[in-house]
């Protein structure tokens, strides 16, 4: 039976590439059956980044966007890319920091995120309703032009944690400076140690943000662990009626809060009984 690995032990037991591989490299559109476990929250990510104008369509100005705990992914970052374009990423273990730097360096060995691309293209395009016409080469080229300009938008990468205070190290220039977004994704339950803890982790990222600023979450419900290759990963198990009594308790207007059957659960990867999305805006003046 495998040791049950806690939040400390990320940083010599959790491999970014292998989490990856299990998570993020499936991503193809098709048939409900023909899913991807990622497909439900990437709509949802779409469907919440389709609430706000795109940068061609404001005003000149700043919109910044803390990414909490990020692991070795850029999923979330990839989504608000259009509509940010301050990006500050944090990520506790040095390991997955390192995995988001390879992949903006351009090194062969990181992950290959243009599927991702691909998928976030099909969704804006199926939102406008508009057929496109365009050659392969001119596809690719659109991906890449999406793939840089997120490169670039992306102005540091931190440390976090949630046992330190301030739970991120923004640097210099961030300091001070709230967000007009903040949104994490399966990071809270697997650092959190009691409902006292989530709920005051929950009011620190909201505290991050500009009056009317959205947090949104992405988490797992009454899971207790999870495998990431053959290493066992403790998760403290949240419910709904928890998450949202932080998020009011927090000073936040919920908006919406949606739950996702899990599919990865039978294959004894985790313990999950469900996946919840929820976002809401800062009531605070």
């Amino acid at each position: 039976m495998a040791n049950l690995r806690y939040p400390e032990d990320y940083h010599s037991y959790f491999d970014p590439k292998i989490y990856l591989e299990i998570c993020y490299s499936q991503f193809k559109e098709g048939d409900d059956s023909d899913l991807s476990a990622a497909l439900p929250f990437l709509k949802l990510l779409h469907e919440f980044w389709s609430n706000f104008k795109s940068l061609s369509e404001t005003e000149v100005g700043e919109f910044r966007y803390l990414e909490y705990g990020g692991g070795p992914s850029i999923t979330n970052i990839a989504f608000a890319c259009p509509k940010v374009n301050h990006i500050v990423f944090s990520e506790y273990t040095e390991a997955n920091r390192q995995a988001v730097k390879s992949w903006i360096a351009g090194e062969p060995d990181s992950h290959d995120w243009m599927p991702l691309f691909e998928v976030i293209s099909e969704l804006e395009q199926q939102e406008n309703k508009i057929p496109v016409e365009s050659t392969e080469k001119e596809k690719q080229d659109a991906l890449l032009h999406r793939a840089n300009e997120l490169k670039k938008k992306i102005k540091s990468i931190v440390p976090c944690d949630v046992t330190k205070t301030p739970i991120v190290q923004l640097e210099h220039d961030d300091v001070g400076k709230p967000f007009d977004f903040v949104g994490t994704s399966l990071c809270l339950e697997a650092c959190v140690t009691s409902e006292e803890h989530y709920k005051n982790t929950v009011a620190k990222l909201c505290n991050l943000l500009k009056p009317n600023g959205y947090l949104f979450m992405y988490g797992v419900l009454e899971q207790t662990y999870y495998f990431v290759g053959k290493e066992k990963f403790y998760t403290f198990p949240l419910n709904e009626k928890m998450v949202k009594e932080a998020m009011n308790e927090a000073g936040m207007k919920i908006e919406n809060f949606t739950t996702i059957p899990v599919t990865w659960s039978e294959a004894n990867i985790s313990d999950c009984k469900a996946t919840f999305f929820t976002y809401g805006r800062s009531c605070k003046i």
